[in-house]
């Protein structure tokens, strides 16, 4: 935890894949829990396809949204190569927790770029911290019903990892008045899913 009972949380991934969304239901479940909470956005490109990032800061130290480099405690990633673009964020007893489901970018699919081996990106994240928890978001959500609930599986990783001071209750009743009923059993069996998964690891 940073300073003044601060939790820094930096989350990326490409636009269209429920960043944004996922930064939101956390600060709402914080704001639910009594916790004092600001978010940040900092997007290239958050049309479908572009690099996002979004902060969310947790505490009563968190006076801002900006989280520094080598200040988070936790760096959620959709993506290893987006995640790997964000390493330095990571605090050193920081943790990442990254989906391994790979999103190839368009300079990729183009031939114009080389897309790094799975062991190099992680050797990569090495550098920075030894807390690295890697799941197939893509999967689980699948699983759950619908490849359109990654950014739920995230939320259940990042609950998951005991990280942030949000009860599960809290961010499960904000999922649920958030979107449509008709989503509400695949959202919610997509956080469990994640939460299991991560909580596997630990």
């Amino acid at each position: 935890m940073t300073g003044n009972n601060t939790i820094n949380v930096a989350i990326t991934g490409v636009g269209g894949q429920g960043v944004l969304t996922l930064a939101e239901i956390l600060a709402k479940a914080a704001l639910a829990d009594s916790l004092n909470v600001r978010v940040g956005e900092i997007h290239g490109m958050a049309q479908r396809g572009g690099h996002v990032v979004c902060t969310v800061r947790i505490g009563d130290g968190a006076r801002g949204p900006i989280v520094d480099s080598g200040t988070a405690d936790l760096l959620v990633g959709f993506e290893p190569v987006e995640t790997l673009r964000e390493i330095q964020t990571v605090a050193e007893d920081g943790s990442v927790l990254v989906s391994s489901h790979i999103q190839y970018p368009v300079a990729v699919s183009m031939g114009k770029a080389e897309y790094p081996s799975h062991e190099e990106i992680i050797s990569s994240f090495k550098k920075f911290t030894t807390r690295i928890l890697e799941i197939d978001a893509m999967a689980l959500a699948q699983q759950a019903g619908s490849s359109m609930s990654v950014n739920m599986v995230m939320l259940g990783g990042i609950l998951g990892t005991g990280i942030t001071p949000i009860q599960k209750k809290t961010a499960i009743d904000i999922v649920r008045t958030t979107f449509p009923k008709k989503f509400e059993g695949t959202n919610v069996q997509a956080l469990e899913l994640g939460m299991k998964a991560v909580e596997a690891l630990l």
